[in-house]
């Protein structure tokens, strides 16, 4: 519907004075129409957003697994296993826990933060290697101790000795293997 006069009208998105055709226009240009729009679904999402945030910070008060104390189904709930599961954790001694009476036992919820901390980590001597002189390449202990390839790893395995490379070749301590071919030659 087309009309001959003009209404002079302030636009609702950047508030400039504007020569509006229409007694209902509300914007002077496309653009700020546009902006409007977006700015108009950004408070939409931002307003669901918020209300799912209530739902949830409401629903973790309703679990009571924010309590200082849990008793053992809230704790279940809270890891998300079974009572069983509780049960046993409690059993082996790896979570405290106090019996008030018969029914109710009662979990501390620290004790509970406490099963996920991690141990300090122990930082290990790095080995230095022997001189290659003091060491067997692998191929010089197998023809020495007349053993296999395979015999060779196992017992360097089984007794946890120090092996490095260097270069092609694998060696380990001439000292090690002497010790421990030595005793099973008294032995056997």
């Amino acid at each position: 519907m087309s009309s001959n006069f003009t209404v002079n009208r302030i636009c609702e998105q950047c508030g400039n004075v504007f020569q509006a055709r229409t007694t209902v226009t509300r914007f002077c240009s496309k653009l700020c129409n546009k902006r409007s729009n977006k700015a108009k679904e950004r408070n939409e999402k931002t307003a669901v957003l918020d209300e799912v945030v209530k739902k949830v910070m409401n629903a973790k008060d309703q679990d009571g697994t924010s309590a200082e104390f849990l008793n053992v189904k809230k704790a279940a709930k809270l890891l998300r296993a079974s009572d069983k599961m509780i049960y046993h954790l409690i059993n082996i001694g790896k979570l405290n826990a106090i019996n008030l009476s018969k029914r109710k036992t009662l979990i501390y919820r620290k004790d509970i933060d406490k099963l996920f901390e991690l141990p300090p980590v122990v930082q290990l001597k790095e080995l230095k290697p022997p001189p290659i002189s003091e060491c067997y390449h692998m191929a010089e202990a197998q023809k020495k101790f007349n053993i296999s390839e395979g015999a060779l790893f196992r017992i360097i395995k089984r007794n946890n000795l120090f092996k490095f490379q260097d270069g092609w070749y694998t060696y380990v301590a001439k000292a090690d293997l002497d010790r421990i071919f030595t005793v099973k030659t008294r032995n056997g």
